[in-house]
């Protein structure tokens, strides 16, 4: 049994060009939305389309460089043929905006199921499947439903009709909050100006994400101020992990050549880097993927910390071995922070006090004056135990449930 996808591609704008070719944050709507139906377990997008523009064309081929296979259909017959009788067909509404949990929750194993909210001024967008319900924009289908369109005579608009299909069929229905839609997590873009709209809206309610002192009080809040320049070209977002890949090799060179306050310093552009390519991780169509890169990056980040007073002394042209303190102490703040992300992760309603917890940025952002000015031994004694400090804080507050 596999999981097809048939995305609407048909609809036009009031001021001209398809809906789904409409960019927010960047990225078009039809690429966004095959970057969820991937991570859901989806390889082959049937797009419904009236006709195929050259810009369409261009878009569907990037899917497909990212290991997707893409079929423009424009009747059912076309679809029929797709689709096996034990697969099943997730049907994404023509301008859909919506989260990977809402995806994830349509493409579970199981009858078909419809995702509905309420019939209220902000779901208007959305067509009506009862006198109190609207359909949220997706579903999941069977083969007899899309074998019993193509039976039929005439010529019906395959999104509307499946949709219909499974109405009557008394499909499961997944409701939804409007309020989402208020919010912008869930919309059918209509026109640019909604556009622009829910990319405001995106900017300002992203997470910050992960734990850390260091991240959550400096680096975030300098990547959010950039936020709208980062968003903007695809190109920022394709070529960042290599550029921030670029700055931890740089950080290992400089502190094997002996330049540890340069190195420490190339350390704090990375965790720059690794908080970018967290921040576009939410609006870009490659996210799984990134998450899986920035992860890579930032275990190697974590390692150079960890092995930081070794490689610089080996570095050096005598390679005499580091002081006793610098060699057991680093290792032991690496080891502290992977203890904070442990707690964390498992932390349940305890996340709200990520703040307080040591990461690696913050160790970065010390160690580098300290290494300017020559005091680096002490600064190594100092962070393990501040990083112990912050997580027993971090537990403190946690046991009590108004966190006060």
């Amino acid at each position: 049994m596999a999981l097809i996808a048939l995305v609407g591609a048909s609809e036009t704008l009031p001021e001209g060009g398809l809906r789904a070719l409409v960019a927010v944050a960047g990225e078009t709507l039809i690429e966004r939305q095959a970057a969820r139906l991937a991570d859901v377990g989806v390889t082959h997008i049937a797009v419904a389309v009236a006709a195929v523009p050259a810009e369409l064309t261009a878009v569907c081929d990037r899917i497909r460089r990212r290991g997707m296979t893409v079929t423009p259909v424009r009747a059912a017959p076309d679809l029929i043929g797709l689709v096996e009788p034990d697969d099943r067909v997730i049907l994404v509404a023509d301008g859909l905006r919506a989260g990977g949990t809402h995806y994830a929750a349509i493409a579970r194993p199981g009858s078909p199921a419809i995702l509905v909210t309420g019939d209220t001024v902000l779901t208007q967008g959305f067509e009506r499947i009862d006198a109190t319900r609207r359909w949220g924009g997706l579903a999941s289908i069977s083969q007899p439903m899309v074998a019993e369109l193509a039976a039929m005579p005439g010529e019906w608009d395959m999104m509307l009709t499946l949709l219909r299909l499974a109405v009557q069929s008394g499909a499961r229905r997944l409701y939804c909050e409007p309020a989402l839609f208020e919010q912008g997590e869930i919309a059918i873009v209509a026109d640019r100006p909604t556009a622009a709209l829910i990319e405001q809206s995106s900017l300002q309610q992203v997470e910050y994400g992960g734990m850390g002192l260091g991240r959550s009080a400096i680096m975030m809040p300098l990547v959010r101020l950039a936020g709208p320049w980062l968003v903007k070209s695809p190109n920022i977002a394709r070529y960042l992990p290599y550029v921030t890949a670029a700055l931890w090799l740089g950080v290992a060179a400089l502190t094997a050549s002996g330049l540890a306050a340069a190195g420490a310093l190339a350390a704090i552009f990375g965790g720059l880097g690794l908080a970018a390519m967290r921040f576009l991780s939410s609006f870009r169509a490659e996210s799984a993927a990134r998450d899986r890169v920035r992860a890579i990056i930032r275990g190697f980040a974590l390692a150079l910390l960890a092995l930081f007073p070794w490689i610089l002394a080996l570095g050096a042209p005598q390679r005499a071995a580091p002081p006793f303190a610098e060699a057991a102490l680093a290792p032991c703040l690496a080891v502290t922070i992977l203890l904070a992300r442990a707690l964390y992760e498992d932390g349940g309603e305890r996340r709200r006090f990520h703040w307080l917890l040591p990461d690696a940025d913050q160790a970065w952002i010390m160690l580098a004056p300290a290494l300017l000015f020559g005091l680096a031994p002490p600064m190594f004694a100092i962070l393990p135990l501040l990083a112990l400090f912050q997580i027993l804080l971090w537990l403190r507050l946690a046991r009590r449930p108004d966190g006060r």
